[in-house]
């Protein structure tokens, strides 16, 4: 079984898919086969931007989303053939694939999908250390094609509520759906 997480930064995305990865599921980061398809088209990257340094090439792509169009383009294949590779690797296993840019990419392999929904202003204090407020407000702003889809579950409480929620989708939806074939 395929268990996608998806939804906007800051809402808990990674505490969802670790649960999953303490049940036994193997956990894919899309994030971090970016950072792969990043590394693995430097080249062209470099040719585009003038740079192959990944904040360099951020700055100039966060402000022109034409860009932003044109790395995706380079790096949004190379994101895919790693992913199927993860997955493939995987067989057999069940896997949680953690992808805020689910529809962005195209991922269509999930059996489950779980939508992962924060307050504003609860995603702002979580983020709060590690980004600027005009930053946190413009990658919120440019994340409009994240969207609900599957089970959505709010995340605004403790780590302890969330595991408790997640504990019943285990349970009444992907034991049961595992069971019965489909979810």
């Amino acid at each position: 079984m395929i268990v996608c997480i998806t939804g906007k930064i800051g809402t808990g995305k990674s505490t969802v898919s670790k649960f999953f990865e303490k049940l036994g599921f193997v956990y894919i980061n899309v994030d971090e086969l970016g950072h792969r398809a990043f590394e693995l088209n430097k080249d062209a990257i470099e040719r585009e931007f003038g740079t192959s340094d990944r904040k360099e090439v951020g700055k100039i792509v966060f402000s022109d989303p034409r860009k932003l169009e044109k790395l995706e383009s380079l790096v949004h294949p190379t994101m895919k053939m790693l992913l199927s590779e993860a997955i493939e690797k995987a067989s057999g296993k069940d896997i949680i694939v953690e992808a805020a840019i689910k529809r962005r990419l195209n991922i269509t392999c999930c059996d489950f999908t779980i939508t992962v929904v924060a307050d504003t202003e609860i995603i702002k204090e979580r983020l709060k250390d590690r980004y600027t407020p005009d930053l946190i407000d413009e990658i919120l702003k440019r994340q409009t094609d994240v969207i609900e889809e599957g089970i959505v579950i709010s995340n605004n409480g403790t780590v302890e509520q969330l595991n408790e929620k997640l504990r019943v989708i285990w349970e009444e939806y992907i034991q049961k759906g595992k069971k019965k074939g489909s979810v």
